[in-house]
């Protein structure tokens, strides 16, 4: 694992974890390489912050896999909010695999603050690599003939 800036061209694996699931003292960076593959991790008040339009925004922007990190089940300090990201996940699962993507790379673990959130994480990152890159990234971004940029429209008005 290694920690700093990084290639930005290199695939990436987005990482959403609840600030509860990280064990006090302990350092998460919050972005690093592990085997050529951008990690980058963003610690929430509570997983329950997580907006199903973001998530699936990481996916279209080309990251090959998403992980949240909830507290246990009936154990979130903030009443529902790991229930409340375990169904933004099983939604953007479902909307992948209508579009033809692999719902496997949209998952959700619930860490307890005694539990080795590093090991979850990487053990996620290598079911991710597993999938391989992510197709989005491989295929172009789709342009419609009849729409044009502002500054196309500008021009020709």
């Amino acid at each position: 694992m290694r920690e700093g800036p990084m290639n930005e061209s290199s695939p990436r694996i987005s990482v959403y974890v609840c600030h509860r699931c990280i064990p006090q003292g302990s350092h998460l960076p919050r972005q690093w390489t592990q085997d050529g593959i951008r990690v980058q991790v963003t610690v929430l008040p509570c997983s329950g912050k997580t907006d199903g339009q973001y998530l699936f925004h990481a996916i279209e922007a080309g990251a090959q896999g998403l992980l949240v990190v909830t507290c246990p089940r009936g154990e979130c300090h903030l009443s529902q909010g790991n229930y409340r990201a375990e169904i933004r996940i099983r939604t953007l699962r479902r909307l992948l695999a209508e579009i033809g993507l692999e719902p496997e790379r949209a998952e959700l673990v619930h860490c307890a603050q005694n539990d080795d959130l590093k090991r979850l994480i990487l053990d996620a990152v290598n079911r991710f690599c597993a999938l391989g890159k992510s197709p989005v990234l491989q295929s172009p971004a789709p342009y419609h003939s009849d729409v044009r940029t502002s500054r196309e429209a500008a021009t020709k008005s």
